[in-house]
């Protein structure tokens, strides 16, 4: 009867002293980053008039690219969301512009404000078309 309580206590000892964590579960959880929805920013984008008096249509598609474009402009390139705002990569080499007109620049991001697409820097401001 002694062995057997000795027995128990040792057991309950080794019990309430075990780690109840699992040695192959991970205690960290590592943070991955959701996309951000891209169906707000999808489609066509008129800018304000620039100084030519000219608008840009700025169509973001759902494969990536974009293209900027009116009647003397047509400008191309892949576009992505982070953070809120609309990242512009443009094309090597692409583009063309009329000879007359002042060289159009579009902004490397744009901020997503509503139905506005703000320029950071320098560029046009597009509400959606």
């Amino acid at each position: 009867m002694r062995l057997l309580a000795a027995l128990l206590l040792a057991l309950t000892l080794l019990t309430g002293c075990a780690d109840d964590s699992d040695p192959l579960a991970t205690t960290e959880t590592s943070e991955i980053e959701e996309p951000e929805d891209t169906l707000p920013v999808l489609g066509l984008w008129e800018s304000e008039p620039l100084e030519s008096g000219r608008t840009v249509m700025l169509t973001l598609s759902d494969d990536n690219t974009y293209v900027a474009e009116n009647e003397c402009l047509e400008l191309t390139g892949r576009w992505e969301l982070a953070g809120g705002q609309v990242v512009l990569t443009p094309d090597q080499g692409a583009g063309q512009q009329c000879g007359g007109d002042a060289a159009v620049e579009l902004p490397p991001a744009l901020t997503v404000d509503g139905d506005t697409l703000v320029p950071e820097g320098a560029g046009p401001t597009f509400t959606r078309a």
